[in-house]
């Protein structure tokens, strides 16, 4: 039977476990402890390979920061390639509509060989094929990336272009009073709540309407490329869980009259599926010292959350 060795997270000796019980909860040999017996490594979205670090996206998932870079360098050759293609197109297309002309006749005399009209359709239907080739692997390439910027804890790299899609939707103006004025995208479901960057759970809102849905916050020198309160919390969690190291933080349960400090080690990002409706919470999974026992907890009830 295969196995997998899988370092416990609680005194950090490795454990030879059968691959038939990964997925479900270990017995440390060492130190006696149960442990969530999980895959050593999560895999890149876009390579994957086995990860550590990279880029961390709000479905708890990860990308290398080298396959990021390399993807949306791709797209950017692929889009002068485009560019190129069109021009070539222009110019071909240009001298079979004037080759009837006395330019064009001069042209044809002076040059060795002479320019056949053949070999300009020839040409043309190179240039033509290469083009939609072109923008087949363009397509392909951003909807790829696209799945990646769904998930992107800050605002995503396409955020104008998701807007323009938002526009083309439900036109130019705010979802709430109809003001056609300094519109903001606003999330449906805030990420922190399991929402995403998807076009679904985007609309259009003024930017006075847009800080009346956030409490009063001030969207006058909105940078839309900052980093988030929730993306800090998420990038913290996972510098804990690479380094080992425990996190602390204040927690309130919807029950609760307020917060309550806790100290959790042997971390997991997860998301949890919603009890009462549709949707997922990112969470973390981990050892709480005030519990003395596994547990879950959501990244939206935290406040306060400092790695030690």
């Amino acid at each position: 039977m295969s196995s997998i060795i899988i370092q416990c997270p609680n005194c950090y000796v490795k454990n030879r476990i059968p691959s038939a019980r990964i997925g479900g909860i270990a017995k440390c040999g060492a130190c006696g402890r149960t442990f969530r017996a999980e895959n050593p490594l999560p895999k890149c979205q876009l390579c994957h390979k086995s990860i550590s670090g990279g880029v961390k996206l709000s479905n708890s998932l990860s990308v290398h920061q080298a396959c990021l870079e390399a993807h949306q360098n791709r797209i950017s050759d692929i889009k002068n390639k485009l560019n190129g293609h069109e021009a070539e197109i222009r110019s071909i297309q240009f001298n079979i509509d004037s080759r009837d002309s006395l330019g064009f006749k001069l042209v044809a005399f002076f040059r060795e060989p002479k320019i056949e009209f053949t070999e300009l359709q020839t040409s043309l239907a190179r240039e033509e094929s290469a083009f939609s080739q072109a923008k087949k692997s363009l397509t392909i390439m951003e909807s790829k990336i696209s799945s990646i910027y769904d998930y992107f804890l800050t605002y995503p790299p396409d955020w104008d272009k998701r807007k323009k899609t938002v526009i083309q939707r439900d036109g130019k103006m705010c979802d709430k009073c109809r003001s056609s004025l300094i519109l903001h995208l606003h999330h449906l479901k805030p990420l922190s709540k399991g929402g995403s960057n998807k076009v679904q759970n985007l609309k259009l809102l003024c930017e006075n309407c847009h800080s009346k849905e956030h409490g009063g916050r001030d969207f006058s020198s909105q940078h839309e490329d900052h980093e988030t309160a929730f993306s800090k919390r998420v990038s913290n969690i996972h510098h804990a869980i690479d380094h080992r190291k425990k996190i602390k933080f204040g927690y309130k349960k919807p029950t609760d009259k307020g917060y309550k400090q806790r100290t959790v080690s042997s971390l997991k990002m997860e998301n949890m599926d919603h009890y009462i409706d549709d949707g997922s919470t990112l969470c973390v999974r981990g050892y709480c010292e005030l519990r003395k026992a596994e547990r879950v907890f959501a990244l939206k009830r935290m406040r306060g959350l400092k790695v030690i």
